[in-house]
């Protein structure tokens, strides 16, 4: 169905819902951090180019066969959407794309009664998320590349918003490591044998469970990023046996 959307794992179809997207802006607010100097014409700007919550908007209609059957369902189209933890939201156009959503803001669900129609507002995170996570590897019995492609339009970062992945996970053997990407780089100092996963977006690194961020040399204040289109991952080192796989989740303004 047009304009059809899923919230929660729930399908709007499963409310008998007739729905229409009425407020879906292309692209997110950008923050706008400025200072106004004195005695000088114009601002500066830092251009950072971060981004604020995007709103998306959807009208919904039933018809009920009766007073008190509309009540109950209103009640529990009210419970649906009444969730205080980020869920997905997938409108039926983009299902290989996800928003991070909340409803914050009242419904008039007593207008279902009357009109038949109410507006939904979906406080979101700036960027849509794919619903299918990459994953590339590589295995390794030297030093060596692996090349990946980035489908989305936005760079994965430690900046990157809530519900963002990119992960790098060495499982094997080697005595000196390093991992180089679009021009920065993390070193392992010490020899590992086992699984080291370095966390790009909480800026964590764990062997075998155990906390690594101290072992770790480089770029240790941002870790590394993915940018959209091809990426190479350099893997350096000696006594290197190892599988490299990189996950992560591409993001689109």
């Amino acid at each position: 169905m047009i304009g059809a959307f899923n919230f929660n794992n729930v399908e709007s179809s499963y409310y008998s819902l007739v729905c229409k997207s009425i407020k879906r802006p292309l692209l997110p607010a950008v923050k706008v951090r400025r200072i106004d100097p004195v005695g000088v014409s114009g601002v500066y700007d830092f251009d950072d180019n971060e981004h604020s919550m995007r709103n998306l908007t959807m009208r919904i209609a039933y018809i009920g066969t009766s007073y008190e059957e509309l009540r109950t369902r209103a009640r529990s189209i009210a419970a649906w959407l009444s969730v205080g933890s980020w869920c997905r939201l997938i409108i039926n156009d983009e299902p290989d794309k996800y928003y991070l959503a909340k409803v914050t803001d009242e419904i008039e669900l007593e207008s279902l009664w009357g009109s038949g129609t109410a507006n939904i507002t979906f406080d979101c995170q700036p960027f849509a998320y794919s619903v299918t996570e990459e994953s590339e590897e590589v295995v390794l019995a030297a030093s060596g590349t692996l090349v990946f492609i980035n489908p989305g339009t936005r760079i994965i970062n430690s900046r990157s918003p809530q519900g963002s992945k990119f992960k790098m996970i060495v499982d094997g053997s080697w005595t000196t490591l390093a991992l180089t990407l679009n021009g920065k780089t993390l070193t392992y100092t010490g020899a590992g044998t086992g699984v080291l996963t370095i966390d790009n977006i909480e800026l964590e690194a764990d062997l075998g469970g155990v906390n690594k961020y101290g072992s770790l040399t480089g770029a240790t204040d941002t870790f590394l990023h993915v940018i959209p289109g091809e990426n190479t991952l350099s893997i350096t080192g000696t006594g290197l046996t190892a599988t490299v796989t990189v996950e992560y989740i591409p993001l689109w303004l």
